[in-house]
């Protein structure tokens, strides 16, 4: 235990300093402990990237670090993992099985625990949530309050465990679905709208796009699973990759933005040079754990991800290139037709403040059979929209202000939910509004932790909103 231990997560925009951290290394250990601390508030961190309060606590932290077993249920089709296990571990774990995960993440560093909470997801395909079919979480007992082992593996109380926000109690291992390795086909190509890069995934279900700020174009990451036989210049195309994306993309971005420290510089970036460095066309397969992530833990960042329904994708993103333009030119003009007439006035303290940097990625998410993931409920396929600055900590008060207005201003006119765990500036109340599930999480919640031990003040916050207008 260290008491005095200051936590910080990844993005390094949350940092609190619990009463008492502990690094549990079995089951056995984290009942010991929450017995120990009956009274207080626990919380649970895994890697820390992320970048909401949801672990914020002045009370107990828990980091569930060594619980990373994997073991491969016998007929081969799902795994318990523990709860602190990062995925890429599962990953390396399993392919020595032939097999994988049925969905990624851009990252592989999250637990286990912790992607699901919170609902991570790749593209093409359910978050990974709704791949989960058993939760073990360690709780009290509301007769005898002592810390208890508790399997759930069914109903509301599954739903609400699946993307559960750490709120049900310590998630010590989660059983998923696995499946066979399989292939990846991917290439690149650009576009000028959003139509053609829509009606390229029937053909592509697994694609990714980018919009390109400041020029304007999609460019499409189309992507599709073929039989497992990797291409002659997969490594090639790896390293290819590596150096231009991961490194040499982000190097140039930073250059521009902490070195040359012009918004012109950045706006020729992306209208002249950035779009002509991705070769297009190149056709590569390869297994899906190499071609469905990116190292974008490499460097430190801040983002905000709001999800929408395909019928309101188009005016969405039309309206983010709107107040982007907006915020980065004092004199800009509002582009004609208008999407932002509801909330001109709020834009207008805005303008000049920002000037984004980087490529807005966009990803399709299937309805999820979960309580309050991101992408659950409804009949239509979500899209996550992602923006990022990689300005440092101290210079992000434009990003956010920016984040924070497209938060607020796109959850009442799209629906927009913002990733419960990114950058979530959006009210408690209409948070709470945007999941018609969310007093049903609250129920199964306090049914199983009372006395809130498992929450925290955000937390806390949620709940109560969810009170206010279930009396409203």
């Amino acid at each position: 235990m260290n008491a005095a231990r200051t936590i910080s997560n990844f993005g390094g925009n949350v940092r609190f300093q619990p009463t008492g951290y502990f690094e549990p290394g079995d089951e056995t250990e984290v009942i010991s402990i929450l017995n120990q601390h009956r009274g207080q508030q626990i919380r649970v961190v895994g890697s820390l990237h992320a970048w909401s309060d949801l672990v914020v606590t002045d009370g107990i932290v828990l980091n569930v670090t060594h619980l990373n077993q994997v073991d491969l249920q016998p007929d081969g089709e799902s795994t318990w993992v523990g709860a602190g296990c990062q995925i890429k571990t599962v990953l390396a774990a399993l392919k020595k099985e032939g097999r994988t995960l049925p969905s990624l993440g851009l990252i592989t560093e999250q637990t286990i625990a912790g992607a699901t909470s919170t609902g991570t997801h790749g593209s093409g395909r359910h978050c990974l949530s709704q791949y989960i079919q058993a939760v073990r979480v360690v709780r009290f007992d509301p007769v005898t309050g002592d810390a208890m082992i508790e399997l759930i593996e069914a109903g509301n109380d599954l739903r609400a465990a699946k993307c559960g926000l750490g709120s049900l109690g310590v998630i010590v291992s989660v059983k998923i679905q696995c499946r066979p390795c399989y292939g990846i086909e991917e290439h690149f190509r650009e576009y000028r709208s959003l139509e053609p890069v829509l009606l390229a995934e029937e053909q592509f279900p697994l694609q990714q796009f980018f919009l390109a700020p400041w020029r304007w174009s999609y460019l499409a990451q189309h992507r599709r699973e073929v039989p497992l036989k990797r291409s002659r210049l997969a490594g090639l195309y790896r390293i290819y990759w590596f150096l231009s994306i991961d490194l040499g993309l982000h190097l140039l971005i930073l250059f521009a933005l902490r070195i040359v420290r012009s918004n012109r510089f950045v706006r020729f970036l992306y209208r002249h040079v950035i779009a002509r460095t991705v070769i297009q066309n190149w056709k590569v397969t390869d297994e899906s754990s190499a071609m469905l992530i990116m190292e974008h833990e490499l460097f430190r960042h801040l983002e905000i991800e709001l999800f929408v329904t395909r019928d309101r994708l188009e005016p969405a993103l039309n309206y983010v290139r709107e107040v982007l333009t907006v915020a980065a030119n004092p004199s800009a003009e509002r582009s004609a037709p208008s999407q932002v007439s509801s909330s001109r006035d709020g834009l207008e303290a805005l303008r000049g403040v920002y000037c984004h940097h980087y490529p807005i990625c966009i990803r399709r998410v299937i309805s999820d059979d979960t309580l309050i993931s991101m992408s659950s409920g409804g009949s239509q396929d979500w899209y996550a929209i992602s923006l990022i600055s990689y300005a440092r900590p101290t210079q992000r008060s434009g990003f956010q202000q920016v984040a924070a207005f497209l938060a607020t201003t796109m959850s009442r006119q799209f629906g927009a939910r913002p990733h419960w765990g990114k950058y979530c500036p959006l009210p408690a109340e209409d948070l709470v509004g945007l999941y018609p599930e969310f007093g049903e999480f609250r129920r199964t919640c306090e049914e199983r932790d009372p006395q809130g031990r498992f929450r925290n003040s955000w937390i806390t916050q949620l709940f109560q909103a969810t009170s206010a207008a279930r009396e409203s």
